[in-house]
C-alpha cells in the first residue's frame, strides 16, 4: 500500500509544485541544475510526507525513520559527496540491507531514490540538525565528513553511535586533511595499504586511540570509473590541458597566480580551468579576481559541472597541485600531471604538518612531473614534453599496487560495515 501512496504523493507535487520550484531556482545556462533542483525538491518532499504516512500507520521506527535504531546510517553533507556514496547505496539495495541515510543538502540526488529497503531523510545545515544528529543511535555510522567531534565542527559524535567509521572521498592520505580530522572516528576504510602508516603516526604523536583500519578501496574512483564518458578517439584535434587547483591556500592558483596560465594561452592548446567547489563558497573575491585577470583568452573555457567526467575525459593533460584530482585523472585515464608544489608553510592547519614528505609528494612524479616556483619558468616546455610521453602502463602498474579492490569496492565495504552491525545486533 505504501509503495501506491508514495508514487500518488510525487505525482501531487510535482503537478502542483512544478511552477514553484522553477521560479525559485534559476541558474542561467545550466538547465540540467534546474532538473535536478525539481526532482531533489519532489523527492525530499516525498521522503517527509512518506515518513509521516509511517508514523499515522504506527510503522515508524524509534529513531524517526521506519526503521529502527539497529540499522546502518549513513550521512552525507550533500550532493558534491553522491559519488562516494552512490556505490554503497546501490549495493545495499541490491544485497536487500535496510539502512538510513542522511543527507545535509535538498539538491543530494539521493533523496530522490525510492527503494523499500533505503530510509532516507534530509536534515538541513542548522542548529536543530546538528542536536537531533548529536543523539542519534545506531550500531555504525558511515560517514566521509572529517572533523566530525572537532571543536571547530559544528556536529558533534554522539555517544549512541558503536562505531563511527569513515570513508574517504578521494585518494590521497590523511596528510591532506586538517588537523584532527579523524580523530574522533573508531574506524577507517584505508583507499589501500599506504595510508595506515600516517594515519598511525598522527595517533602516536596525538596520543589518541587507535582505529581498526582496513584496506577496501575508494567508491568514489569506482564511481568515475563507471560513468566514465566514452569520447571518440580525436588524435588530430588540439591539445587540451586542464587546469585543476586546490581551494584556499594550498591551491595553486593562490601560490602560483595567474601569470602561468596566460603563458600556457599562448601556445596551441585549448586550456579549461575547473575550480574546487569549495573556492566558489569560500574565496568568492579570489574566484573573482582570477577571471578578471585571464578575461579575454580566448582559447580558455571554465568547467562548473557538478563533476568532472567530461572535461577529464576530453583533456590530454592536468596541472593541479596538492588536489586528489591528480591520481583520478591519471588512475582513471592513464593521462599525466603536472603538480605544482605548494610550500610547507601553506599547509600548517593541515597533517602534512607532521611529515618531511607526504605519499602524495613522493608520487607525483610516478604519474608525471613536479615544478615548484624556482622551476614554474619551464612550464609550457614540460607541457610539450610530457605531451609526447606515454605513461600509460607505469601509471596502470602504480594504480593496481595502491589501490584495493579497484572497479568492485562497494562490495567489500558493504561486507565490512555489515557485519559490524550484525555483531552488534549479538
Amino acid at each position: 500500500m505504501h509503495r501506491f501512496f508514495h508514487i500518488f504523493i510525487v505525482f501531487v507535487i510535482a503537478f502542483f509544485g512544478f511552477i514553484d520550484v522553477a521560479h525559485a531556482y534559476l541558474d542561467p545556462g545550466t538547465g540540467s541544475v534546474l532538473f535536478s533542483t525539481i526532482i531533489a525538491v519532489v523527492g525530499a518532499i516525498a521522503y517527509s510526507l512518506k515518513s509521516l504516512y509511517y508514523k499515522l500507520l504506527g510503522k515508524k521506527g524509534s529513531s524517526g525513520f521506519e526503521v529502527g535504531d539497529d540499522t546502518l546510517v549513513i550521512f552525507s553533507e550533500g550532493k558534491s559527496y553522491w559519488g562516494t556514496f552512490r556505490p554503497l547505496v546501490e549495493e545495499l539495495i541490491k544485497q536487500k540491507i535496510h539502512f538510513r541515510y542522511i543527507s545535509m543538502e535538498l539538491h543530494d540526488p539521493a533523496l530522490t531514490i525510492s527503494s523499500d529497503y533505503m530510509h532516507a531523510r534530509l536534515y538541513p545545515k542548522n542548529k536543530w540538525s546538528f542536536e537531533k544528529l548529536a543523539k542519534i543511535k545506531t550500531p555504525v555510522m558511515l560517514a566521509t565528513t572529517p572533523n566530525i567531534g572537532s571543536p571547530d565542527y559544528p556536529m558533534v559524535k554522539s555517544s549512541r553511535i558503536g562505531d563511527l567509521v569513515h570513508v574517504f572521498h578521494a585518494m590521497s592520505a590523511t596528510s591532506n586533511y586538517r588537523l584532527g580530522g579523524l580523530d574522533h572516528y573508531d574506524s577507517v576504510i584505508l583507499v589501500g595499504p599506504h595510508q595506515e602508516d600516517n594515519l598511525r603516526t598522527i595517533e602516536k604523536i596525538r596520543g589518541i586511540p587507535t582505529k581498526q583500519m582496513v584496506a577496501l578501496g575508494l567508491p568514489y574512483l569506482d564511481d568515475l570509473l563507471t560513468h566514465r564518458p566514452n569520447l571518440p578517439n580525436q588524435t588530430s584535434r588540439r591539445k587540451t590541458i586542464l587546469i585543476a587547483p586546490s581551494w584556499g591556500v594550498k591551491g595553486c592558483l593562490n601560490e602560483y597566480g595567474t601569470d602561468f596560465i596566460r603563458d600556457l594561452a599562448k601556445g596551441d592548446y585549448n586550456l579549461i580551468i575547473r575550480l574546487h567547489p569549495h573556492s566558489k563558497l569560500y574565496e568568492p573575491d579570489n574566484v573573482a579576481r582570477w577571471k578578471k585577470k585571464l578575461a579575454g583568452l580566448e582559447n580558455l573555457s571554465w568547467d562548473n559541472d557538478v563533476f568532472a567526467h567530461n572535461t577529464m575525459a576530453a583533456s590530454d593533460l592536468l596541472i593541479s597541485d596538492t588536489s586528489s584530482i591528480r591520481f583520478d585523472y591519471a588512475f582513471l585515464y592513464l593521462k599525466p600531471v603536472i603538480t605544482l608544489d605548494i610550500p610547507r608553510e601553506s599547509r600548517e592547519d593541515f597533517e602534512a604538518v607532521y611529515f618531511e614528505t607526504t605519499w602524495s609528494e613522493t608520487s607525483s612524479n610516478i604519474i608525471g612531473t613536479t615544478l615548484n616556483r624556482e622551476s614554474i619558468k619551464e612550464l609550457p616546455h614540460k607541457v610539450e614534453h610530457m605531451l609526447q610521453r606515454n605513461l600509460a602502463d607505469e601509471i596502470r602498474v602504480f594504480r593496481d599496487k595502491t589501490v584495493s579492490n579497484f572497479g568492485c569496492s562497494a562490495r567489500h565495504i558493504i561486507s565490512y560495515v555489515n557485519k559490524k552491525v550484525e555483531n552488534a545486533k549479538c
